[in-house]
């Protein structure tokens, strides 16, 4: 566990690739994943997740945004960049009724990977 400036305990995780996945506790609001990707969860309540995505843009966020709102069990998925040069960009996912956007997000991150890896050049 870490402290950030005003105090409150971060947890800190390792994720080593996008297919990765990443404990549920993980997702907790507050928390912060990554060594590729820092997330914080801003909110994870009610079938809604928000989370604020650390050191990315347009690209990944578009990737995330296209595969999210093809999931069938997704009923509103975009992200909000924000001030190019202060804000962090943050991805929004309504799930439909009954289902979890966490569940949801880590089967798209697993399966975008499993696109990305498959990539020969």
């Amino acid at each position: 566990m870490g402290h950030n400036p005003n105090g409150a305990r971060i947890a800190i995780f390792v994720v080593h690739s996008y297919a990765e996945s990443f404990p549920v506790e993980a997702l907790k609001k507050g928390t912060h994943l990554g060594n590729l990707m820092a997330m914080k969860v801003l909110k994870n309540e009610g079938g809604e997740l928000r989370i604020r995505i650390s050191g990315e843009d347009h690209t990944t966020l578009h990737v995330f945004r296209t595969h999210l709102n093809a999931h069938k069990d997704v009923d509103y998925c975009n992200y909000f960049s924000g001030h190019p040069d202060l804000d962090d960009p943050e991805l929004y996912i309504r799930a439909n009724k009954g289902k979890d956007p966490v569940k949801i997000l880590k089967s798209v991150v697993k399966d975008a990977g499993k696109d990305f890896s498959s990539l020969s050049l």
